[in-house]
């Protein structure tokens, strides 16, 4: 998969995630307390992200990061501990995963993989998350 995209990095629970910033509407300070609405002025959907990913969970109150992602009907609010721009070398092509390992994994979440500081980065399928956040999956 090669093309023009910026990748973002998602930190959660102390992991380090990738996402394809083009799957981001908006990316904000929020209070999950009295969350916003979105530009249809309907209140967003707001989950965090690190425990749906096996993380602990968030410790505190306040605003948090949170990327945005806008579905058909609803908006959905993933709640992050931090985000960055991440500067790869060479536009690094986008790695399909495996099929024996997309297969183990416990929620089809994953894209694909980057090479970022010569490791490989997951990059999360932040549309599929949101949907199944939305749907009431997770």
């Amino acid at each position: 998969m090669q093309s023009e995209y910026c990748i973002l990095g998602v930190a959660v629970g102390g992991a380090l995630f990738g996402v394809v910033q083009s799957h981001v509407q908006t990316v904000s300070l929020i209070d999950p307390t009295d969350p916003p609405t979105d530009m249809h002025d309907r209140t967003l959907i707001c989950r965090e992200l690190g425990p749906m990913l096996g993380g602990p969970p968030h410790q505190g109150a306040g605003r948090r990061h949170a990327l945005i992602i806008a579905l058909r009907r609803r908006s959905v609010a993933l709640l992050i501990d931090r985000v960055d721009s991440l500067h790869l070398e060479n536009q690094s092509e986008i790695q399909m995963l495996a099929p024996l390992l997309a297969q183990r994994l416990a929620r089809p979440w994953f894209i694909g993989a980057v090479i970022y500081q010569d490791a490989p980065l997951l990059l999360l399928d932040l549309r599929r998350i949101a949907t199944d956040v939305m749907i009431g999956a997770v």
